[in-house]
């Protein structure tokens, strides 16, 4: 696979759309377009950025297989804004009664986390 093919897989199966990504990275949905049909390669701060979404190395994107190197790490520990993003991702893709289930148990975390604060 090539770095076009890899991040349509990517964007696709994270029903991620053009232009959520086009505003991620801060450019037009053609230039996203272009990057999945072979026209247009990113710079190497896009690169990265889009291997830090998706949670993939760089190596992923290029060549669709990770690095084997235990010095390099694949992934980074995720942050605050990627489990926000990744939460939100997820909660896309529920059904209705689903959402309705994490609306609740997000109000028991909360509850716990006033506890916990109180303490």
């Amino acid at each position: 696979m090539n770095f076009g093919n890899n991040l349509k897989d990517l964007r696709e199966t994270r029903n991620v759309t053009q232009g959520q990504l086009a505003e991620y990275l801060q450019v037009s949905c053609p230039t996203i377009a272009g990057y999945e049909t072979k026209s247009r390669q990113p710079d190497f701060e896009k690169l990265e950025k889009l291997a830090n979404y998706f949670h993939v190395s760089i190596d992923y994107l290029v060549s669709g297989s990770e690095t084997t190197s235990t010095d390099i790490p694949l992934k980074k520990e995720p942050n605050e804004k990627s489990l926000d993003r990744d939460v939100a991702m997820a909660y896309q893709k529920l059904s209705l009664e689903s959402k309705q289930d994490v609306l609740k148990y997000i109000e028991l975390l909360q509850l716990r986390d006033d506890v916990q604060n109180v303490e």
